[in-house]
């Protein structure tokens, strides 16, 4: 048992260092830059260098416990930072997914409404391509054209948007896709469906929504830095530096999660069925009347 615990210990203090203390220290670091330099000196690494030794000399003359003291403290405010990060993450995410509070609401729907005029705009071009030239009659033009204007409008979303962001978009699209295809309501069936889920496909999408939360926490980050150049300005290109990766990684986790997520539906909704007793046609089709029944089960009648 000791060796067990030993080893959850390991983790826990791994996962606790990586998730929380090395990226508060990394800020800790930039404020005490921001601090010393300044927007006056902001290059200035002989300062810099000339004020870490000052410091250096100062703790390396106080007695140990004043020593633990200095590195304690230093410690505790990286964890803090990162604590402050996580619980600001959950605000995040919600910005990220389209779900604004409430008095962005207004602007949020402006967004939508103009991210879904651009993808109508884009949908009828493709329409009117493929209604001018048919099958028979198009050339290598006409199809450069359909992959063109499909790609732009798949980079907005897989269906007309009803959010403001991407990621709202391709999560919720999810939900509009499976309850076309099989009648489920997909937050009421999700819970049993993850229950008959093989440990692979649950761990697959534990990792993928991690990475996705990962960089949801990189984008406050990045915030964080931008609010650091209003010192400092290195911490400002820095900032918009990270929180452009973070968008685009972002973006993909989103993807990969939501596409993830789609396909365990596809391949184990029928499982599903079968476990709760309810009698599947063999075959590719599915019959609606199926995911009717799954919704009455999983909604206990509401």
């Amino acid at each position: 048992m000791t060796p067990v615990l030993d080893q959850l210990g390991e983790k826990l203090a791994e996962k606790w260092v990586s998730a929380l203390a090395l990226p508060g220290l990394l800020f800790v670091g930039a404020s005490a830059c921001a601090a010393v330099l300044g927007q006056d000196h902001a290059l200035d690494a002989g300062l810099l260098i000339e004020k870490a030794r000052h410091w250096a000399e100062t703790v390396a003359h106080r007695p140990v416990v004043g020593q633990v003291t200095a590195v304690a403290v230093a410690l505790l405010v990286a964890v803090a930072m990162g604590m402050f990060v996580r619980v600001c993450g959950e605000g995040a995410a919600r910005v990220w997914t389209g779900d604004w509070p409430r008095p962005a609401r207004r602007l949020a729907r402006r967004v939508t409404a103009r991210r879904a005029g651009v993808w109508g705009d884009l949908q009828r071009q493709i329409d009117g391509i493929r209604r001018d030239n048919p099958p028979y009659d198009r050339d290598d033009a006409h199809l450069r054209q359909i992959t063109d204007l499909t790609a732009r409008r798949d980079r907005m979303g897989l269906s007309s948007p009803a959010r403001p962001t991407y990621t709202g978009d391709r999560f919720a699209g999810v939900e509009g896709r499976l309850r076309g295809q099989y009648g489920i309501d997909l937050a009421a069936c999700w819970p049993g469906l993850w229950l008959v889920l093989p440990e692979e496909v649950r761990a697959e999408l534990r990792t993928t929504r991690a990475r996705f939360d990962a960089e949801v926490a990189g984008s406050v980050w990045a915030c964080c830095y931008l609010v650091l150049g209003c010192f400092w300005w290195p911490a400002a290109v820095g900032g918009a530096a990270a929180g452009l990766v973070a968008w685009r990684r972002g973006r993909r986790a989103a993807a990969a999660h939501a596409g993830l997520a789609e396909a365990a539906v596809d391949v184990h909704l029928r499982r599903l069925a079968e476990e709760v007793g309810i009698a599947v046609p063999p075959g590719p089709t599915w019959d609606p009347r199926v995911g009717l029944l799954l919704n009455r089960l999983f909604r206990k009648g509401a």
